[in-house]
């Protein structure tokens, strides 16, 4: 599929507000596709400017009431869908603020009674009056609004009523609040990441700067509640005028070829996705679903979201070498929603991965180059600062660290949030000096950024810190283990870190989970010089995680303190049984 777009629309103001983002060009190139949608990968349905606009619009008059004030919060519980897209919008034109989060359909029914207290938190602090949704979770959202202590409105955005095409509230300024991204809850209770208008447009002036040109095409399939999604896909794509198409997560979840077909089809030359959405595609996508699929067009592709993995990028480049993908298009990139989404961005090539002195690391937290022979640990840089963030790794006393030492990462620049809303306190905790203090670990080599770890769950044990991520990457490894599903975390046991390791597994013969008790031990013993204190072995999905995959550690002690892990053999006390 080939795209050309007018000269005058690449070269018109992109606006300084999201809804002049829309606005602008359905005023002045009404029928020139705004964005294209499908449900099959295949098929795909352009969206116009003017019928995105118009749409939005008469969501709005819905939206709006006497009880809408200027800037208040409106759920937002749609999948990726044109609904989503022109509710989006509809609630900033009625002058309120949208608060996207997942629908019903992207939790486990395991864990939705989780999912309706997640949704509960996050109406109370907010404030929101208003949930809109789709027609499908109209019925379950009403049912959940009205167990409610206050008055919540239910609105179904595919509803026949429709309202005038014009806007029933005055146009917001840049410093208006325009989003309130509510973080995934993986290390505490979800707070809402409050950006203007302009913090979003800079982050999205940056995206565009860094990978758009003017014949860039993107896809994605990503969740429009995440921020990668919402504002590295969606809304950067509006912002420069580039085509994009959107697809179910779903679809690339059960048809993993379904995301190259659609690349290859639609002549993306832009895609983005978490890190393990490559080593899904390799492992599943079915060589004849692929027949005839041309990546060669591919220029870009996003690695985010996750720990990234250069073994998985290196399987998914081989893989489809064959294919035409070109080598060195996966770009690792680092990004928070405190600072609307990207801080940095690998240059395209080879991922950098620093091999260094795991024994400098945990003691010193130096990272060292590794000798030949030396225990090791491995980092995948995430590249430079784009061009307007600044980003220091800073010590326990605000101080900026030398090159190759760990400590936080501290970002500044006009994409940084607000505040968390209604959160004083937090807020002066995270915004300090100036920098927003994003509790995450790493350290600069050679100009690049390399993540380590989240602060909050480092594990000290014996004077030595050791990362959740490394020791859950080497439990996964071990045969037994489901893929991805392990935990680890520390306990403080008074004269020392108790190390806890939460392993997901299939296997329920009593002798087999001794056996696997046993290996985890071993390899984390061989990785890291000690052994776990305790392995708990659960049933699948049985480590909680937040909508977005991540491993919930905190809730996941804290369900480990309280005995309420579904632990998959009977009669097994506090400690496992004796070796």
């Amino acid at each position: 599929m080939t795209h050309r777009r007018p000269r005058a629309l690449w070269d018109a103001p992109r606006g300084h507000t999201l809804v002049e983002v829309v606005s602008m060009p359905a005023a002045g190139f009404p029928d020139e596709t705004a964005l294209y949608l499908s449900t099959d990968g295949r098929i795909f349905e352009p969206l116009t400017w003017a019928a995105l606009w118009r749409d939005a619009c008469r969501l709005a008059h819905r939206v709006s009431s006497p009880a809408l004030r200027p800037g208040q919060p409106v759920l937002l519980v749609a999948p990726t869908s044109a609904a989503f897209v022109t509710s989006f919008f509809g609630i900033l034109a009625a002058g309120g603020v949208p608060v996207p989060v997942a629908p019903p359909a992207s939790v486990r029914p395991a864990r939705l009674e989780w999912y309706r207290s997640h949704l509960t938190s996050i109406a109370e602090d907010s404030g929101a009056r208003a949930v809109v949704t789709t027609t499908r979770y109209r019925e379950a959202l009403q049912a959940w609004a009205e167990g409610l202590p206050w008055r919540l409105e239910v609105l179904d955005a595919e509803s026949a009523e429709a309202g005038p095409d014009t806007p029933p509230a005055l146009p917001p300024h840049p410093g208006a609040l325009a989003l309130l991204q509510y973080t995934s809850g993986s290390t505490s209770r979800p707070k809402g990441v409050a950006l203007t208008h302009a913090n979003v447009v800079a982050n999205m002036a940056l995206i565009a700067e860094a990978i758009v040109h003017e014949h860039s095409a993107g896809v994605s399939w990503l969740p429009l509640y995440h921020d990668m999604g919402l504002i590295g896909a969606l809304l950067s794509a509006l912002y420069s005028r580039t085509p994009l198409l959107l697809m179910p997560t779903a679809l690339f979840i059960k048809e993993p070829a379904s995301w190259l077909r659609a690349i290859a089809g639609f002549g993306g030359t832009i895609t983005l996705a978490p890190n393990f959405a490559f080593g899904h595609v390799t492992r599943h996508a079915a060589p004849e679903a692929l027949a005839g699929v041309s990546l060669a067009g591919l220029e870009t592709v996003l690695n985010g979201a996750e720990p990234i993995d250069s073994a998985a990028i290196a399987a998914f480049e081989k893989t489809f070498a064959g294919l035409g993908l070109p080598p060195g298009v996966v770009r690792p990139v680092y990004g928070l929603a405190e600072s609307a989404l990207a801080v940095t961005f690998a240059d395209r090539g080879a991922p950098i991965v620093d091999v260094v002195d795991a024994d400098a690391l945990e003691r010193d937290g130096r990272a060292v180059p590794a000798a030949p022979g030396a225990r090791t640990r491995r980092f995948v840089a995430v590249g430079r600062p784009l061009r307007t963030q600044e980003v220091r790794i800073v010590g326990p006393d605000d101080c900026p660290c030398p090159e190759r030492t760990v400590g936080e990462i501290v970002v500044r620049g006009p994409s940084v949030m607000q505040g968390y809303y209604g959160r004083p306190a937090e807020t002066r905790e995270a915004l300090r000096g100036g920098w927003l203090h994003t509790g995450d670990l790493g350290y600069f080599a050679d100009g690049r950024l390399l993540l380590t770890s989240r602060l909050k769950d480092l594990i000290i044990r014996r004077g030595r810190n050791y990362y959740p991520a490394d020791i859950e990457r080497v439990v996964g490894a071990t045969d037994g283990v489901l893929r991805g599903g392990a935990a680890a975390f520390g306990l403080d046991a008074g004269g020392g870190e108790r190390v806890v390791i939460v392993a997901e597994t299939k296997l329920r013969d009593a002798e087999a989970l001794a056996a696997l008790q046993r290996a985890i031990r071993e390899r984390c013993h061989d990785a890291f010089l000690f052994g776990p204190d305790d392995v708990r072995l659960v049933a699948a999905g049985g480590i909680p995680r937040t909508t977005s995959g991540k491993v919930r550690r905190r809730e996941c002690r804290q369900q480990y303190l309280a005995a309420g892990l579904p632990i998959v053999s009977e009669g097994w006390g506090a400690r496992p049984p004796d070796e």
